[in-house]
């Protein structure tokens, strides 16, 4: 905002400097069917609708150097809390590698187990650690978080085991939201993008709207 009044100034000073040599050159006549204050008017309003729309293209270029620490502040405090996390998060996972040790089938050790691989990112673990549990017992949510780890794996590309196991999933479960997203993939990189689209349309009217879900097929659809 300094940077318009600033602007504004000079335009101004630039005008008055001007008005007394037309006056003394007797100039000023010209202007006499003109309103004077009308033509000042239209020039300040020229002036600042200029300015903004520079501003506007530009971005914003009035941002402070305080505000710019302000912004990688923050950024690092999120850094930390996420760095913090997956810490502890590490701890965790030790612990229950310790229990699973004495109790190597215990179901909720091993989907704990994978959770937390899927938070510090350790795709290979919990790869491995969801297919002991579907060896255990076939359960097809955990089905469907496993063709979810391929895909990460696979850098968002479904390829045909992926595809062989969510037709599995929604074989079991035809409303599966994580399998339906990633078929919706498949048909998009098979160049049925409306049949991917309608696809995800379909199942969003029936996800929780405060559910992960729900925001990452609107992520998808692109919808706000």
């Amino acid at each position: 905002m300094i940077n318009y009044l600033l602007i504004l100034i000079f335009l101004g000073l630039i005008f008055f400097i001007i008005l007394p040599k037309l006056i003394k050159e007797n100039e000023i006549k010209k202007f006499k069917k003109i309103n004077f204050l009308s033509i000042y008017l239209s020039l300040f309003v020229f002036s600042y609708i200029s300015v903004s729309i520079t501003y506007y293209f530009l971005g914003a270029p009035n941002i402070s150097n305080s505000t710019l620490l302000e912004i990688k502040e923050k950024k690092q405090l999120v850094k930390q809390e996420q760095l913090k996390k997956i810490k502890k998060t590490k701890n965790d996972l030790k612990i229950i590698n310790k229990m699973l040790q004495t109790d190597p089938q215990n179901l909720n050790l091993l989907l704990a187990k994978a959770s937390m691989a899927a938070i510090i990112q350790d795709i290979e673990t919990e790869i491995e650690t969801l297919k002991k549990i579907i060896k255990i017992n076939p359960i097809t949510n955990v089905k469907s978080l496993l063709a979810q780890a391929y895909l990460r794996k696979n850098d968002g590309i479904v390829n045909e085991f992926i595809k062989k196991l969510i037709d599995e999933v929604l074989f079991e479960k035809p409303k599966d939201p994580g399998a339906n997203f990633i078929l919706a993939k498949y048909l998009n990189q098979n160049g049925n993008k409306n049949k991917s689209r309608n696809l995800l349309l379909k199942i969003l009217k029936n996800l929780d709207d405060k559910g992960p879900w729900h925001q990452i097929y609107k992520d998808e659809l692109n919808i706000k």
